[in-house]
């Protein structure tokens, strides 16, 4: 059984890699994990047999669709996503612009909705996006308002393990700072401008967003302060069908 398990818990830790890194070959899965090659390989060949793996043309292994199919079960069962997609359609609707809802768990962000602008210029959808909060304008939106200890000792852990693109921790909470007396996280570059809400939480810490943008071009300083307002009473809403009720505090060192 003891095998049987860390066998299961090494293939959990291949799929991980995976997903975290991209696509791989069996020599850097086998130096990243710290394991022979050979095992490396058996595992690869196993889960391709049942799709969760797939090959590509230069050899390397990536995930494969039946992890997609899974994912997208998962998606339809999650109470929580069926509650928030009113909400995102209905801010979509309102702004005319591309509007998601992200979930914040483990340490990574979940895309887990998305209403796409009918625009012929639009941004995309990222139902099914991963990323860490540190890179993604859901993911500061959510931990503006977490307790300030938290997000530190997530931070730490980032960069001890080496991800690429931290942030220092004074420069992230200047960050958030900004964001808390906002209400909301503001990420605006050449190409696009998007919008985050934090949907607000009385009894455990923050773990979903709304997301709204659209292209720069098209979104002027009137704009952004519409969206701001929209996607925050927005969240609000979503958070009432919850019951939940306001916990975006201004101190959350004492969360």
């Amino acid at each position: 059984m003891k095998g049987q398990v860390g066998t299961l818990v090494k293939a959990m830790d291949v799929l991980d890699a995976l997903g975290n890194t991209g696509p791989l070959g069996v020599m850097e899965l086998s130096r990243m994990l710290k394991m022979d090659k050979s095992g490396v390989s058996r595992l690869l060949s196993t889960l391709k047999s049942r799709e969760y793996v797939r090959v590509l043309s230069d050899g390397r292994h990536d995930l494969g669709l039946r992890l997609f199919e899974l994912g997208h079960i998962l998606q339809a069962r999650m109470p929580v996503r069926q509650t928030v997609i009113p909400h995102v359609e209905a801010l979509g609707r309102e702004t005319g612009e591309t509007a998601s809802a992200a979930h914040y768990h483990l340490g990574q962000v979940s895309y887990l909705h998305d209403c796409i602008s009918g625009k012929e210029i639009r941004l995309g959808g990222r139902v099914g996006l991963r990323c860490l909060p540190w890179h993604d304008v859901c993911g500061k939106a959510i931990l503006a308002f977490c307790n300030e200890d938290y997000v530190l000792e997530c931070l730490k852990h980032d960069q001890q393990a080496g991800t690429p693109s931290i942030p220092s921790p004074s420069e992230l909470l200047a960050e958030l700072e900004k964001i808390r007396k906002r209400g909301y996280a503001l990420e605006k570059t050449d190409e696009r401008c998007v919008i985050a809400a934090p949907v607000p939480c009385h009894y455990r810490p923050i773990s979903i967003a709304l997301m709204v943008g659209g292209p720069s071009s098209r979104l002027k300083k009137s704009d952004i302060k519409r969206l701001g307002l929209s996607a925050t009473q927005h969240a609000q809403q979503a958070a009432r069908s919850l019951g939940w009720k306001s916990n975006l505090a201004k101190n959350p060192k004492s969360n």
